[in-house]
């Protein structure tokens, strides 16, 4: 099977490893993602050939799981990882690691 992964930022500010990877059946598959400005709030995202994006797991502290998937992330050391367990065939997609920005917000504004 075979995995990619793609960067959802500009200027460098997210970058994953490995870029592409290539497993076994059954194999613990571990993609990394750092990022380099402030969040809140980051998102694991697939996408198979010829589909549309779907959100795996929004992460704001600490570890989420969804079957054979875990995310987990640091916030202080700007680091999140994906877990694939027991990978299978139909794990085959392009997975993204997003960030949203978290500037400080304005004296005064609203949110």
């Amino acid at each position: 099977m075979s995995l990619r992964t793609g960067v959802s930022a500009a200027k460098n500010e997210v970058e994953q490893s490995p870029q592409d990877l290539t497993a076994q059946e059954g194999e613990l598959i571990t993609i990394n993602c750092s990022y380099s400005v402030g969040t809140n709030a980051l998102h694991w995202l697939q996408q198979h050939p010829g589909g549309g994006i779907v959100s795996l797991f929004m992460l704001s502290s600490g570890k989420k799981k969804n079957g054979r998937l875990i995310a987990t992330i640091n916030i202080q050391e700007k680091h999140s990882s994906l877990h694939i367990t027991a990978s299978q065939p139909r794990d085959s997609a392009i997975y993204i690691c997003a960030v949203r920005h978290s500037a400080p917000q304005a004296p005064g504004a609203r949110t």
